[in-house]
């Protein structure tokens, strides 16, 4: 059986990896449980910090990982990670945002507010057949 840090690891972060100067980078930490599937279950994601500079926002992902009973560096991912008693926490490093994920929280939002504009109006009458 593989070694707990490697099987959540070894799972591809969506988050863009190019290089970028300034202060565009960010820490974006992601949760699973201990028993879960990293291959078959989404983590939990939630940035940590934002607009930072690249040595700025390596410091922090480390002292977060840090902070944590276990904790570590993977270098083929180039992610810190933490775990304690039921969860494991990877922490990754990346330049700019996540566009994609702020557009399906807007799509989705749209057409939450579709549905209920639709359901507040509720059916109308069907008009009277002319003759």
């Amino acid at each position: 059986m593989t070694s707990t840090p490697d099987r959540f690891l070894r799972r591809k972060t969506p988050l863009s990896r190019k290089s970028t100067l300034g202060r565009v980078f960010n820490v974006t930490r992601e949760t699973w449980r201990l028993s879960d599937d990293p291959q078959a279950v989404a983590p939990e994601t939630e940035a940590v910090v934002t607009g930072r500079t690249a040595a700025d926002a390596a410091d922090l992902a480390r002292e977060a990982a840090e902070a944590h009973p276990r904790h570590g560096f993977h270098k083929p991912s180039g992610s810190w990670w933490g775990a304690d008693e039921t969860h494991f926490h990877r922490y990754v490093v990346h330049a700019g945002r996540r566009a994609h994920a702020a557009a399906g929280v807007l799509v989705v939002s749209g057409l939450l507010g579709l549905t209920a504009l639709a359901l507040a109006r509720g059916r109308r009458p069907k008009a009277a057949k002319r003759r």
